[in-house]
C-alpha cells in the first residue's frame, strides 16, 4: 500500500511540474511575440471548450487552462490600456 501511495504522489507531482513548465513555456512564447495574445487566447478557448466536455480528468484540465486563459486575457487588456 505504501509503494502505491508513493507512486500516486510521484505521478501527481510529475503532472504538476509538467503543467507548470508548460505554463512558463506558453507564457514565454507570448512574451517573446512568437504567439500573439489574441492567438494564445483563441487556442486556450478552444482547449477549454474541448476538454470541458470530457471525463473528470479532462474537465479538471479545462479548469486549469481556464486559469491560464484568464491570465492571458488580463495581460491583453492591460497592454491595450
Amino acid at each position: 500500500m505504501m509503494a502505491e501511495d508513493n507512486f500516486e504522489v510521484e505521478t501527481e507531482g510529475s503532472a504538476i511540474a509538467a503543467f507548470t513548465l508548460a505554463q512558463f513555456a506558453f507564457w514565454g512564447l507570448i512574451e517573446s511575440g512568437v504567439i500573439s495574445t489574441e492567438k494564445a487566447a483563441d487556442m486556450l478557448e478552444q482547449g477549454v471548450t474541448a476538454l470541458s466536455k470530457g471525463d473528470l480528468a479532462n474537465r479538471k484540465a479545462s479548469q486549469m487552462l481556464q486559469t491560464i486563459l484568464d491570465m492571458v486575457q488580463r495581460n491583453q487588456r492591460s497592454s491595450v490600456n
